[in-house]
């Protein structure tokens, strides 16, 4: 399984991710309804891992964070990390493993507000 991605409409995402490899997640990814929503950025705001080696999430090609053995960030109580935002991420899992994370996105929306249909 590379990655699997839950998507409410106009609420957080979960990213979950398997196994070692590269999975690059994109603001697209995250849309909740492909046809009404589009994702314009996103925020890590808790992260939960573990791995017999080393987990890196980068953005833009730029390191985000590089996380080891096993644990949890909770972000939501301090902020989240917004670097590069409008980006793709992209988890690389070395060896092997498994992260869950929760971010929350902005998005537009092509939905006119008193009818509900699509504009």
């Amino acid at each position: 399984m590379p990655f699997q991605v839950t998507n409410p409409v106009r609420g957080p995402s979960t990213i979950r991710a398997v196994d070692a490899g590269t999975y690059t997640i994109t603001l697209n990814n995250l849309r909740g309804n492909a046809t009404t929503e589009t994702v314009t950025s996103a925020d890590i705001r808790r992260v939960m891992w573990s791995s017999n080696g080393f987990i890196t999430i980068t953005r833009n090609s730029v390191p985000i964070l590089s996380l080891s053995g096993s644990g949890d960030m909770r972000l939501d109580e301090i902020g989240s990390i917004a670097n590069n935002s409008n980006q793709s991420i992209v988890v690389t899992i070395s060896t092997g493993g498994s992260i869950v994370m929760e971010v929350t996105k902005s998005a537009t929306y092509n939905v006119a507000p008193d009818t509900g249909f699509t504009v």
